[in-house]
């Protein structure tokens, strides 16, 4: 029926392994050794020890997750990295795989080429093109970056693939049997897949049933078959009872507390959070969608583009169906990740989100290389036929045919070069060390107020995953205010006082906490305030301030201490991207810290530092402006907020400073 099966099982067992292998084995070399920033870290910290993360709570990825860190290789958070290397090696297989399903058709060479080249030719032009589009996706930053943290996007995408390919082969089959059969399995991964990241998939779900109703509309009429098929997607979404079993048992991290089914299905719907699930983004929608759709040019790069473009076409001229369903989980992909994320470079969820219409453009762009590779060389055959070998084929030189194909082969070496800095993560363990870092420089059952997801999921890792400092006790005072994290803090520090939850402003139940701690513990603070009142109770101590309990008089000593600290730590540092973002967002803060305190110096002198280690970031060079706006230099604050707007040209608030200069 399709003219792959007549391929050697071996053939494409081989051409599979290979690209698992291959692409492994990159991912590992450039994996981050421990933890990496915000979720991964969390992540690898619930991974090892059943917890439970943010919603909705990813309960299959937590679970084999789980596995992987049972393995006795490296540390914890490195066996976590390894599952999101392993779950997008596999991932490209199944894109192998569906690329076999779907690409079975002899007319989409073009009948003159059909009659040049012999079926062999033809089928090993077409997994050229394969391979090359597979790798290019493989190796392109979007899909990389996800590979060398733990994160739950390279299971989403192993997930997205399998539906996909399931889908192709149910409509392509003939036999009653194996299409019930299919079916069957597809509506079971389906209901794993919504147990790993639900909106992902959920948006993708049209797509799915406008392409199942244009093949077999009738099939979906019979009321028999679609309860056999709901339940098999609830058995697969029952894999979410874990989170409520666990959450029973009391886990160290118990995020959302989904002790209940009530509480569940709050915690998965995320309808007990204040925030709603849509970003708030300052960038205009159409202007966030425009990015978007044109994400395949900046991973693939322009040169390469059209190529994609070309196989789309190909693809529509060949089996309307088959496009209209890889253009609508392309679309409804770019909808999805446009309202959900938060559109900036530094934000790799962004990336991550993209990754099913990257695959889509993937899949076109590989039949566009094999259309180009056609084309090449029949043109090429014509000009020997004609003007050197009039003989006919045995005159073609082979030397051309391999060097194109070994051309071709060579070309995901151009993804690898333009991506291997930035995804080059096998030396960055920053994150790891800040936490060390802190947790060694408490006091004897301190406890540690955080403000950031930074330092709050990499405590996390290193205080329950590692069990370093178990006398530390880690408390966000972002969320003090959400009833059922006060509950969970209740039942994991019970020496803890709490505040009351009426206290509206984070600020002040911060403040309130220390307050009602301080004689039973030391505590510590990571600055992030404008009460100037709680200021003023604050001393430095490296990266996190200690609180006491009546107000501080700073002297010159402990001002240079902590300088000396950071300058220790983070001067003449290469970071990446991410990290520049940590360290310079803390920077920023001990420079807002001074700055109320009115130090006006020190607080400048950390602003510049600030933007030293972080030189695109739209608010450190706002916050300057207004430093030297209230400095009375106007000419110096215009050039700082004119930069903030260049770097962030939808903020209103630095448009509205710099008109009133």
């Amino acid at each position: 029926m399709h003219q792959f099966d007549k391929l050697p099982i071996r053939t494409n067992t081989i051409i599979g392994g290979a690209i698992f292998v291959v692409t492994l084995a990159v991912y590992v070399s450039t994996m981050c050794p421990t933890i990496f920033w915000e979720d991964s870290a969390a992540f690898s910290a619930v991974n090892s020890i059943l917890g439970i993360p943010h919603s909705p709570g990813f309960p299959i990825y937590v679970l084999l997750g789980r596995v992987f860190s049972l393995l006795t290789i490296e540390n914890l958070a490195f066996r976590s990295n390894l599952m999101s290397a392993f779950w997008g090696s596999l991932s490209l297989v199944i894109l192998y795989l569906l690329m076999l399903e779907l690409f079975n058709k002899k007319k989409i060479y073009g009948g003159d080429l059909r009659r040049r080249f012999s079926s062999r030719e033809k089928k090993r032009i077409s997994q050229l093109g394969m391979v090359t589009g597979i790798l290019f996706l493989g190796f392109s930053s979007a899909f990389w970056l996800q590979t060398i943290r733990a994160e739950v996007y390279t299971l989403n995408i192993f997930f997205t693939l399998t539906l996909i390919f399931l889908l192709i082969k149910w409509s392509r089959s003939k036999d009653i049997k194996h299409r019930v059969e299919v079916l069957i399995l597809f509506s079971f991964v389906l209901g794993l897949s919504l147990a790993n990241h639900p909106l992902l998939i959920i948006t993708l779900v049209p797509a799915f049933l406008i392409f199942s109703l244009l093949n077999d509309f009738k099939s979906f009429l019979n009321l028999k078959s679609l309860m056999v098929l709901s339940s098999f997607i609830l058995l697969g979404i029952s894999v979410y009872l874990f989170l409520l079993i666990r959450s029973n048992l009391s886990p160290a991290i118990n995020w959302g507390r989904p002790d209940s089914l009530t509480n569940l299905f709050s915690y998965i719907t995320r309808s007990s959070q204040p925030t709603p699930l849509a970003i708030n983004s300052s960038i205009p929608y159409l202007n966030r969608f425009w990015f978007s759709f044109s994400f395949p040019v900046t991973q693939f790069s322009l040169a390469f583009f059209w190529l994609g473009v070309l196989g789309a076409y190909a693809m529509f001229k060949e089996s309307k169906r088959v496009f209209i369903f890889t253009f609508l989980v392309f679309i409804f992909n770019l909808f999805a990740a446009t309202w959900a994320t938060d559109f900036s470079l530094r934000n790799y969820d962004l990336l991550g989100y993209l990754l099913p219409s990257l695959s889509v453009f993937a899949l076109w762009f590989a039949l566009g290389m094999s259309l180009l590779l056609g084309i090449l060389l029949k043109t090429a055959r014509r000009f020997f036929f004609s003007s050197r070998y009039p003989q006919g084929q045995k005159g073609f030189p082979n030397i051309f045919k391999f060097l194109l194909y070994g051309l071709v082969l060579l070309l995901p070496l151009f993804q690898i070069h333009r991506n291997l800095n930035q995804c080059k993560k096998n030396s960055n363990n920053w994150a790891y060390h800040y936490a060390d870092q802190i947790l060694g420089s408490v006091k004897k059952d301190a406890l540690i107020l955080v403000e950031d997801d930074n330092t709050l999921t990499t405590l996390w890792y290193l205080n329950h995953a590692e069990k370093k400092r178990p006398d530390v006790k880690i408390v966000s005072s972002s969320a003090l205010g959400q009833k059922s994290y006060q509950d969970q803090l209740r039942e994991q520090y019970k020496k803890v006082h709490l505040p009351k939850i009426e206290l509206e402003n984070s600020q002040n139940i911060a403040y309130d906490l220390c307050r009602l701690n301080i004689d039973k513990m030391p505590v510590y603070y990571q600055y992030y305030s404008n009460d100037t009142a709680f200021t003023r109770h604050l001393s430095p101590a490296g990266y996190l301030f200690e609180y006491h309990p009546e107000q501080v008089a700073l002297s010159e000593s402990n001002i240079k201490m902590q300088k000396q600290f950071l300058e220790a730590n983070l001067k003449n540092k290469r970071f990446d991207l991410i990290t520049k973002e940590h360290f310079g967002n803390l920077l920023f803060n001990i420079g807002a810290f001074y700055n109320h305190l009115g130090i006006s110096t020190t607080s400048l002198e950390y602003f510049l530092w600030a933007l030293d280690t972080d030189p695109s970031n739209s608010r450190i060079y706002a916050q300057l402006g207004k430093a030297f706006l209230k400095m009375g230099e106007k000419s110096r604050a215009k050039e700082f907020f004119q930069a903030a707007l260049e770097l962030n040209p939808y903020d209103q608030n630095i448009r509205r400073a710099l008109e009133n200069i």
